[in-house]
């Protein structure tokens, strides 16, 4: 991989978290979870398609619905048929709730933003937290290579009788104590890199041979600061992801408003049904009759019997089950129904539904102020910190370069043997404590330069 080749910049780090953080992928998840939604929504105003079919049988006394006939022995069944729907007015609410769902889906994108851009703001504070130790480390080390080379300079003068062996006694516990701070530093180093790929979620794999990219140190914090804080506050309120899902909010429960009130209204709704059925009782004429005739009475006074005209008689065999397809064809049914409902009263049902709705909205209005408010603090109190941060930096750097002047006086008068060890070592220690200062001091301006350009709508980068 290239960036475990040239060494990882903080816009690498960033862009690795964003691929790899759980949390950023759930919220990626609810966006399209809004999306289904939303298409949900978009179905709801359109006409509902269905087909049926069943297959059944049938004993015992019943009326055959195809013959309109009784029917005792096994009968065999069929119904099969279409069927649509739809809902022609509800007072605008499948409208608004199509509306509503537009809303949502805006809402989780913008969620889904404010997670990436707090992401971003850890990530860039574990990268600066790593410089700023490495740059401890190097003040520790520095201390280290410093009393050793004094402690070699008063081994050569305790073997030259030049000095007692006490003084390099203490210049070597001097030297112990100034390694047990290069441990320390490096620990706390090491502990800022663990949680910086803890943060981008660095895959194992990679870990072993983790290398930050170094901006240059010495440019960092030579931007200057803007004059006027509202320009950050006006930048942060336009474009900020909380502001943006506190107004998509409101205009989410004003949405809602409508739809509670859609409910006083009358709702009208249409069905449509096609279909056929088939049966086994259904029986048609196949086969060619008998003709017989019936005695009907006899002549009076010569008792000859007199028969009817021949009629027509059908034996079960000339009987057949009327085929499927014709029975298809002429069972055929219709049906257009449309279904008119005029709300009366419904305990109070609706009216309690708008009333909180309204609250809703002017929840929704309050917590958009308070969300603006909030903001505009966070950018004023982080254009305050930043400059202050600037002047604490700028009196540390004097501070680091007076003790710098007295640590080089003092160890030019040390060396001389005109001052004595304690005062060599307190000269030292100031000198550690200003640098360490200057360092700590110069990353928490960094840091807060760069939230605040975050404000301004800058993306965090180090370049």
């Amino acid at each position: 991989m290239s960036n475990a080749q040239e060494g990882w910049s903080l816009d690498s780090c960033i862009r690795y978290a964003n691929a790899h953080n759980p949390g950023l992928e759930l919220s990626e998840l609810n966006v399209q979870l809004s999306e289904v939604s939303r298409l949900s929504a978009v179905g709801g105003l359109l006409p509902s398609f269905n087909a049926q079919a069943t297959h059944g049988y049938n004993w015992g006394q019943r009326i055959d619905p195809f013959t309109n006939q009784f029917a005792s022995q096994r009968v065999q069944s069929n119904n099969l048929g279409v069927s649509a729907s739809m809902n022609l007015f509800s007072g605008f609410q499948q409208v608004n709730t199509v509306k509503q769902a537009r809303i949502d889906v805006e809402t989780s994108k913008w969620q889904f933003e404010k997670a990436k851009n707090d992401l971003s703001l850890n990530v860039a504070s574990a990268f600066l937290t790593v410089l700023l130790n490495r740059e401890l480390l190097s003040v520790a080390q520095s201390s280290v290579d410093n009393t050793q080379s004094q402690v070699n300079r008063m081994s050569n003068m305790v073997e030259a009788g030049q000095i007692a062996e006490g003084n390099l006694d203490q210049m070597k516990a001097q030297l112990a104590s100034d390694q047990a701070n290069e441990v320390s530093a490096r620990n706390n180093y090491e502990l800022a890199i663990l949680n910086l790929t803890q943060l981008m979620q660095l895959e194992p794999s990679l870990k072993p041979n983790f290398q930050l990219r170094l901006p240059d140190i010495a440019a960092l914090g030579a931007e200057p600061l803007i004059g006027d804080p509202s320009i950050a506050v006006s930048a942060a309120l336009a474009n900020f992801p909380e502001i943006r899902s506190a107004q998509t909010a409101l205009a989410r429960a004003e949405v809602g408003e409508r739809i509670a009130r859609g409910a006083r209204y009358p709702r009208l709704s249409a069905s449509y049904s096609y279909g056929s059925g088939y049966s086994g009782a259904s029986r048609v004429l196949f086969g060619s009759p008998d003709l017989l005739a019936f005695p009907i009475g006899t002549v009076l006074g010569t008792n000859e019997i007199v028969l009817s005209v021949p009629q027509p008689v059908y034996s079960e065999g000339d009987y057949r089950i009327k085929p499927f397809g014709n029975q298809l064809t002429d069972n055929v049914n219709k049906s257009l129904f449309f279904s008119l409902t005029i709300p009366l009263f419904n305990g109070f049902s609706t009216l309690t539904s708008v009333k909180r709705a309204e609250v809703n909205s002017l929840s929704a209005e309050l917590q958009l102020d308070q969300a603006e408010n909030q903001l505009s603090q966070e950018v004023e109190r982080a254009y305050a910190d930043a400059r202050a941060a600037i002047a604490v930096f700028q009196a540390s750097t004097l501070s680091r370069e007076a003790s710098e002047k007295s640590f080089r006086w003092t160890e030019t008068r040390f060396e001389e043997g005109l001052t004595n060890q304690a005062d060599f070592a307190n000269a030292r220690g100031n000198l550690d404590i200003a640098r360490a200062n200057e360092t700590r001091n110069k990353f928490d301006y960094i840091f807060k330069l760069k939230v605040l350009d975050f404000y301004l709508g800058k993306p965090i980068s180090l370049k």
